[in-house]
């Protein structure tokens, strides 16, 4: 085997008898397609695809319409952000224990527990535990995304906005002397823009749940000091989860405390068993 030096790089020889061919530079600069095997091989050019949405960009002619790519109408985009809000109801439920989960609130304005239904001349008895009912009731979940801020200083002004409703802890937050309360205030005014999607009333949203948590590690910086020595400050991430419900959940609490007192025993003072003590005739004062 012999190694021959040639202007485009490193050619093989492989025995006298294969036939070989040299090729040189002068053929590509005569060659106009730019060919490495001259005639041999023709360039051709891909088709592009119509309406391809690159091509409208690259276009110098065409004027690129902005209105031409929303979000409704961008598929990919759409399978990257999610689905639409949906409930709970027709997200989780079978058809027939919907029907009779609407029945039972159209009957008593909310979710009665063992309550009787009667559909189609037939009763129905449905009973779901606590967290089913928490779930099913109308909700709205919303997150944030990463807020600069310690989980400290952010419970106080979540614990003071809690149970309260949703306008009012966002002038509270706009005016509060704390960081947080304005990114609290951002986030809830976002959630009452989505509100309406799941056909909820936006003036009667209250806070039923809000809370905050560490948003993955901390950023540290070097805190120079004197006489040559150095700290590190921490920058800690939190994330706020908020959970938003209506009138409805507060009928249901209501009805459950009023059941509540009157399956209660009464109460006295002494109960019913025998006496550990010497009972006396006379009382001491």
């Amino acid at each position: 085997m012999l190694n021959l030096r040639s202007p485009l790089g490193l050619l093989t020889k492989f025995s006298a008898q294969s036939s070989q061919r040299l090729i040189h530079s002068s053929a590509i600069r005569a060659n106009q397609s730019g060919s490495l095997f001259g005639d041999i091989t023709q360039v051709t050019e891909s088709p592009k695809q119509k309406g391809d949405f690159s091509d409208s960009l690259q276009t110098v002619n065409e004027k690129f319409d902005i209105n031409k790519v929303t979000i409704e109408n961008d598929e990919k985009l759409q399978q990257y952000i999610g689905h639409k809000p949906t409930s709970a109801v027709d997200k989780l439920l079978t058809p027939l224990k919907k029907q009779l989960y609407q029945l039972n609130v159209n009957q008593n304005g909310f979710f009665k527990n063992n309550q009787i239904v009667t559909m189609d001349g037939e009763q129905y008895k449905l009973k779901l535990t606590q967290e089913e009912i928490d779930v099913l009731e109308p909700s709205l979940y919303v997150k944030s995304y990463r807020i600069k801020g310690s989980v400290k200083k952010a419970t106080v002004f979540l614990r003071f906005i809690r149970n309260m409703n949703v306008k009012q802890a966002i002038t509270q937050g706009q005016f509060h002397s704390k960081k947080i309360g304005r990114e609290v205030s951002k986030l809830l005014s976002d959630s009452l823009k989505t509100a309406p999607e799941l056909k909820l009333n936006p003036d009667q949203l209250y806070i039923s749940q809000i809370w905050s948590g560490s948003d993955g590690t901390f950023v540290k910086r070097v805190d120079p000091k004197g006489r040559g020595r150095t700290g590190i400050i921490h920058h800690p991430y939190i994330h706020v989860r908020v959970i938003l419900k209506t009138p409805v959940t507060l009928k249901r609490l209501a009805w459950e405390r009023e059941q509540k007192e009157e399956l209660r025993k009464p109460r006295v003072q002494l109960h019913d068993e025998k006496l550990r003590f010497k009972v006396e005739g006379h009382y001491k004062w």
